[in-house]
């Protein structure tokens, strides 16, 4: 699994891009098969004004999985980041069990035109 960390706005530091990388192992290793890269991308969205303006914002690319991007905002840049990374593992996980179903079971999630 490829890890992509991109940073706008926000000052980029070995300790964040160590939690990240390790954050990502955490969330997603589950799933390193499935998943090829994942790209982390966190920037400042307000600048220097405050409140709820560190955004992150989490691609993830698979074979099965396509791709699946979620996004998540709050005034840290290490709880946005870790919020983002538990909603995601859940959605992939969602999605590789529905890719797993339908191959078992021959279902097709498009509907019959």
């Amino acid at each position: 699994m490829k890890i992509e960390l991109r940073f706008h706005g926000i000052q980029s530091s070995e300790a964040l891009r160590d939690h990240t990388a390790r954050r990502v192992r955490v969330h997603l290793s589950r799933f390193a098969r499935e998943v090829s890269t994942v790209v982390v991308r966190l920037a400042d969205v307000n600048g220097p004004r405050g409140g709820l303006d560190k955004r992150c914002q989490i691609t993830v690319f698979g074979p099965r999985l396509g791709t699946a991007t979620l996004e998540e905002t709050s005034a840290d840049a290490y709880a946005a980041l870790d919020l983002a990374l538990e909603r995601i593992g859940r959605s992939a996980g969602r999605e590789l069990a529905r890719a797993r179903w339908n191959r078992r079971t021959g279902h097709s999630l498009r509907k019959a035109s």
